[in-house]
């Protein structure tokens, strides 16, 4: 027996109904999270509106800076033009290669102070580390939820938010549909890390199958909520790092030719 995989419902796009708004997940993904844009254009093509936003990592920037009022090439513009990994940022005294904090001054002139600013609703998912459990936040301070929730264990040191240490919200919940289980209106997913199928070539190297099947277990855990969406949008990205901002424009370029053909 062969567990159901789940097929992308681009196509169902076309029969939203403009007057429904809806509610929009957007997953982590590193640079990836540039895909969003381009369907953040489309639903704007479609005259879809959006009643709220649940966001992780990379999409909870994304989804910030939408809500705060910034155009999507604005969005695009932002990834283009800014390094992520600043080696004049690298620290030995955090439990992270790269100190948090200093992406603050990148981002906080681009994002309202607070949630109850922003145009659409927002939800940034984290992970609490003390706890060990997924904390949505949709209140209060903007800034440190969202470095919270881009926080990559590992590279970036965790956030300190009222006593507590928060990080990536892709560790447990990267695909955060929760926030919306007693909501009328339809789901719409856009997922940037789906695992693209490989060649015997293409896994010939432990490192090449350490980093598929990482995506694997990530998809087993999140694959589950794309059927409880009106519809997902499973971006082809897997030739992709996700980490170099040389990717930037060809992530964005492929997410926008797919969004496209299937549209067609």
């Amino acid at each position: 027996m062969i567990k159901e995989k789940y097929q992308c419902a681009l196509e169902k796009l076309k029969h939203l109904d403009p007057n429904v708004p809806i509610n929009l997940v957007l997953s982590g993904g590193a640079e990836k999270g540039v895909a969003h844009i381009a369907l953040l254009e489309k639903l704007e093509e479609l005259n879809i509106k959006i009643n709220a936003i649940s966001a992780c990592s990379s999409g909870s920037l994304v989804g910030s800076m939408y809500a705060s009022g910034m155009r999507p090439k604005e969005i695009l513009n932002f990834f283009k033009t800014t390094e992520i990994f600043q080696f004049s940022w690298i620290t030995i005294a955090k439990p992270g290669i790269f100190n948090s904090s200093n992406y603050a001054r990148l981002i906080e002139d681009k994002i309202k102070p607070t949630f109850e600013e922003l145009n659409i609703p927002l939800t940034v998912s984290t992970t609490n580390l003390n706890k060990g459990t997924t904390q949505y936040f949709y209140e209060g301070d903007l800034l440190k939820p969202v470095l919270a929730s881009c926080a990559i264990p590992g590279l970036f040191n965790p956030i300190r938010i009222d006593s507590m240490l928060y990080s990536d919200g892709g560790i447990i919940d990267n695909f955060p549909t929760t926030p919306f289980k007693d909501s009328e209106y339809p789901i719409i997913g856009s997922y940037v890390v789906y695992p693209s199928e490989k060649t015997n070539e293409e896994l010939n190297t432990t490192l090449k199958v350490l980093a598929h099947t990482s995506k694997l277990l990530m998809l087993s855990s999140e694959e589950h909520k794309f059927f409880n969406t009106f519809a997902t949008v499973c971006f082809p990205l897997g030739e992709f790092s996700g980490f170099s901002p040389k990717e930037v424009d060809a992530i964005y370029e492929t997410a926008k030719k797919y969004i496209e053909e299937k549209l067609k």
